[in-house]
């Protein structure tokens, strides 16, 4: 597999070309899942060729793996923003829980067709560069967390003894429920189905109890 093979534009007409083929891509991501879209239905719907894509991508998988690419730095860079430690010194936990809760609904929400595709084909092919991106992110977020939660255990604030272990199974907790609810939702009528700002509440509030928080929400 050639998923980090990737050629970037140099000037300003590639690049329009390229933002086309990315677009066209997520659309076919959403509607199709990635075994389905074709590197001709993404020409297809960029109005491109398949001579332009070639030129920037080796195969349909450096595609995914530049999607993902991109997506994952996006995340990185809102988990720092979100774990900004001058920024939640002062705020409660509950608040700061539930902001956590709220932004990885909002991530997977908004990137649920790329993050569908990185999953699945982790899965069906483990060892693989996708599974290294997800795996990548996965501990950039359990680690600030785990920081986070030792700040807060130093305070007084949560009961758990461990708080490197309550990052990595919190997060196995959250990131479980949220695929499941987000990612992998085909039919908003399904019987675990919980409307979004329900889903968040109780989430928040599972890993508050977790967490043996003394500042629980209201």
């Amino acid at each position: 597999m050639s998923a980090s093979t990737f050629r970037p534009p140099r000037q300003a007409r590639s690049a329009a070309t390229l933002d086309r083929i990315v677009q066209a891509a997520e659309e076919l991501l959403a509607e199709r899942g990635f075994d389905q879209a074709t590197v001709d239905d993404i020409v297809a719907r960029a109005g491109s060729s398949k001579g332009s894509f070639y030129s920037r991508f080796a195969d349909k998988e450096a595609l995914l793996a530049y999607l993902g690419g991109e997506c994952m730095a996006r995340a990185k860079a809102t988990w720092a923003e979100q774990f900004d430690p001058e920024r939640v010194a002062s705020a409660p936990l509950a608040e700061v829980i539930d902001e956590f809760v709220g932004r990885m609904l909002d991530e997977y929400r908004e990137s649920a067709p790329v993050l569908r595709a990185l999953i699945l084909e982790a899965r069906l092919h483990p060892g693989n560069e996708f599974e290294r991106m997800t795996d990548d992110l996965d501990a950039h977020v359990r680690n600030t967390l785990a920081a986070l939660l030792a700040a807060r255990a130093a305070r007084g604030q949560i009961g758990h003894a461990d708080p490197a272990q309550a990052a990595r199974v919190g997060m196995l907790l959250m990131d479980a429920s949220i695929r499941e609810a987000v990612i992998f939702a085909t039919d908003r009528d399904r019987p675990l189905t919980v409307p979004a700002a329900e889903l968040r509440r109780e989430l928040t509030r599972a890993f508050l109890g977790y967490l043996r928080s003394v500042d629980p929400p209201a």
